[in-house]
């Protein structure tokens, strides 16, 4: 008997130079209501929306309620301060404007206020601009916080995607965006072997659609250069071509593998002794190097491909001594054991993680 299948997917997506001087018109196909809930981060991005975006709905009779999270990673201390002021100036639509982090708040903030969010990236360093998913450390955070409350994170409504205002983001940005995308190969290959080992769930389509936004960035690497528009049209595509897939998925299968639990699991061990982690993007694509050699596949061209487009292939390049990437890599199996990966149930020896870790040249 076939199974019934529900998809969520973004009813508008605007991305290319000057989008965010559109906001009034998707927000008038959104919504009837006049009030508007804008969040930003820091300085930067509170900036951006004052000048690129603020001024058009101002003008276009708007109520608009602005808030700013800060500088910093988010947390749900952070947004429990947001919803507090959202419910006494309640608004009909939510505007994230900013990178991941903020993303996330708006994503989570929709979730408790049943809210529809518009995701306005400024920066495209991971698939969490266009996915129905929020960063691990964030959701264990909300977890350990509500304990018997679930929330679900939707994907956002539309998404403006200003080319122009992303392709001034930091290097490093883009180069995490086209690790995140890299990750796919390995995280697909995870999803086929989860099927055929445990009888998981699979959608070909899903998987053609991450595997599609990968392949981009590799065609195109020698093109993907800081502070080129069309750089950041290439991986804003790809990036919500994989956000999209993990909607069709009803998961984030499609794009999250072992790679993304060795990203995890230096998050975690970084909370523990206290380093600072590298970028999301860029540890999934370091892992990812290491996946695919466990996958016995072509593990140079991640490497090589990465190199391309500026994004670190090794712990030197992440910042993070090579100890913590061979303990990372003997707990990922650990992250999520409900997620088969090539990593299995018992995980690597310290041996074994090693060794990987010297052969692919990440330590």
């Amino acid at each position: 008997m076939l199974r019934l299948e529900f998809m969520e997917i973004p009813r508008f997506i605007l991305f290319g130079p000057k989008a965010m001087s559109h906001v009034p018109r998707i927000c008038r196909n959104l919504t009837k209501s006049r009030k508007i809930f804008v969040l930003t981060g820091g300085e930067k991005t509170t900036r951006i929306a004052n000048e690129r975006i603020l001024p058009y709905l101002l003008e276009e009779g708007y109520e608009v309620n602005t808030y700013a999270l800060g500088e910093g990673g988010v947390s749900f201390e952070k947004i429990t301060n947001v919803y507090r002021m959202f419910k006494t100036r309640r608004s009909s639509l939510i505007l994230a404007v900013g990178g991941g982090k903020v993303i996330d708040a708006a994503k989570v903030l929709s979730a408790l206020t049943n809210t529809n969010y518009v995701s306005v990236p400024t920066s495209a360093a991971n698939d969490g601009i266009a996915s129905p998913a929020i960063s691990y450390l964030l959701k264990l955070e909300i977890h350990n916080k509500l304990r018997r409350r679930k929330i679900r994170i939707h994907a956002p409504v539309a998404i403006i995607a200003d080319t122009e205002v992303i392709s001034m983001a930091p290097k490093k940005t883009l180069a995490s965006g086209c690790g995140d995308l890299i990750a796919k190969f390995v995280a697909v290959k995870d999803w086929e072997l989860a099927h055929k080992l445990r009888g998981e769930n699979y959608s070909e389509y899903a998987a053609s659609m991450a595997l599609m936004s990968a392949e981009l960035v590799v065609r195109r690497a020698k093109f993907i250069k800081e502070g080129l528009e069309e750089s950041a049209r290439i991986v804003v595509k790809a990036l919500i071509g994989s956000g999209v897939a993990m909607s069709i998925a009803g998961s984030s299968r499609p794009a999250s593998g072992s790679e993304h639990l060795f990203s995890h699991a230096l998050d975690l061990l970084s909370k523990k002794y206290g380093f600072k982690p590298a970028p999301h993007g860029l540890q999934c694509g370091v892992g990812a190097i290491m996946m695919m050699w466990l996958h016995g596949g072509d593990w140079e061209m991640i490497r090589d491909t990465l190199r391309e487009v500026g994004a670190a292939t090794n712990a030197y390049e992440l910042g993070i001594d090579p100890k913590y990437i061979v303990e990372a890599l003997t707990i990922a199996h650990k992250i999520r054991p409900e997620r088969y990966t090539i990593l299995g149930e018992v995980g690597l020896t310290r041996e074994a993680a090693e060794r990987m870790a010297k052969e692919t040249g990440v330590i």
